[in-house]
């Protein structure tokens, strides 16, 4: 266990002196609007590919690999466009590009080539809004105050993404362009509700950034790191086979609600997180995400009842929850809330994007459509001892220092 001099979160003697931090309602207000054009993008998107275009599984897989690869190495780049830049203006730009982006199906019905144009371009602009977000959020705000800011925008978005799964039905298969205008507008309001924010993110203070940053964090930014990413190789990996399980377990008209209970304890991790202050620093977290993320999966696969299917349906989701906490807070307390951090944070969930899709392609090449999805499991568990080793590395490390 680790002390963190933030804990209390009491004002300093320096913090008069302290450089405002932007506004939260601000950066929460982008944060809503911009998740909910995410959330219909990515959803809608596939939905409209397979109903409006008539993409094969393999096809979906081959554009979701490409958004992810797009998504991570736009997201890396980030920190360098806003660097010497105003980064309110880099997120004005990327907003509107994103914008028109979403527009581009819309304005071109069944163009598969302006399909693709929008997929790769929208991936790219959202990448590079939210390191700019995630910097606004940060910037100027230490330990407890952190904690507690990433606390609300964990649960800003994470309802507003889930808003447009609730959404999407009420098109139904032949309006599914629709939520293109959907997205399109999230984000047009999110360009106007970034006019809220400063030209530029607080100076986040060297002094008080250094006294807040535990002994032990950089060793548990790096188990994250790896932790991060697998978490979404896993929630790729899950997306195709669920419905197959759902049905084995028994599970009917209701399947839909019941994949979507994993949400709902995610969302319960992130407040237990937000109202609590014992998880930081500790091993003891990682340690939980892992087992929730591993267990979660195992469970879920293995599933002989519906109980059990739903079991590991919770585990799983608190896993996810407890890994995107510590993750962005590591990244950021380390990164003194810079863009460049934020675009590490999301470069890392991009290669979760690129490498889950990846799996299922490698599954239908060598094992064939019937048994393309087992394969894409075991293809799973061999990234599961890779990822393993990489969180257990840095542990070890700082133990043999104390």
């Amino acid at each position: 266990m680790t002390i963190d001099p933030g804990l209390s979160g009491l004002p300093g003697p320096h913090d008069a002196l302290r450089p405002q931090a932007a506004p939260l309602s601000a950066v929460l207000g982008v944060t809503v609007l911009g998740s909910v054009s995410s959330g219909t993008f990515w959803a809608g998107l596939f939905f409209v590919t397979a109903q409006k275009y008539g993409f094969s599984v393999f096809a979906d897989l081959v554009l979701a690999t490409a958004m992810g690869a797009v998504y991570t190495l736009a997201a890396r780049v980030s920190g360098r466009l806003a660097q010497g830049r105003v980064p309110r203006r880099v997120m004005s730009l990327a907003l509107a590009t994103w914008t028109a982006a979403a527009l581009l199906p819309l304005l071109l019905p069944g163009a598969v080539s302006a399909l693709w144009i929008a997929a790769l371009v929208g991936s790219a602009a959202s990448a590079t809004t939210f390191p700019v977000v995630e910097s606004y959020l940060t910037a100027g705000r230490h330990g407890a105050e952190m904690r507690s800011a990433i606390g609300k925008f964990n649960l800003t978005w994470t309802p507003a993404t889930a808003l447009p799964l609730l959404l999407l039905p009420l098109f139904g298969p032949d309006k599914m362009l629709g939520s293109f205008a959907i997205s399109a507008a999230a984000s047009a309001l999110a360009l106007l509700a970034a006019r809220a924010l400063p030209l530029h993110p607080a100076p986040h203070g060297q002094e008080a950034a250094q006294a807040a940053v535990g002994p032990e964090y950089p060793a548990l930014l790096r188990a994250a790191s790896w932790l991060l990413p697998f978490s979404y190789v896993i929630s790729a990996t899950l997306a195709p086979v669920l419905p197959h399980r759902l049905a084995a377990v028994g599970v009917g008209a209701s399947a839909s609600f019941v994949a979507a209970i994993w949400m709902a304890t995610r969302f319960g991790a992130l407040l237990l997180m937000w109202r609590s202050r014992f998880w930081h620093g500790r091993w003891e977290t990682v340690g939980a995400a892992s087992v929730a993320l591993v267990g979660g999966l195992a469970l879920v696969l293995l599933a002989n009842s519906l109980l059990v299917m739903i079991a590991g349906l919770l585990v799983y989701g608190a896993g996810m929850g407890l890994t995107y906490y510590m993750s962005l807070y590591y990244s950021m307390a380390i990164g003194h809330g810079a863009v460049d951090a934020g675009g590490n944070f999301e470069a890392l969930i991009g290669i979760g994007y690129t490498v889950g899709p990846l799996l299922g392609i490698v599954g239908q090449v060598v094992a064939g459509p019937a048994r393309g999805d087992a394969a894409t499991v075991v293809l799973t568990w061999l990234c599961t001892a890779l990822a393993a080793r990489g969180v257990v590395r840095p542990y070890l490390q700082a133990r043999r220092r104390r």
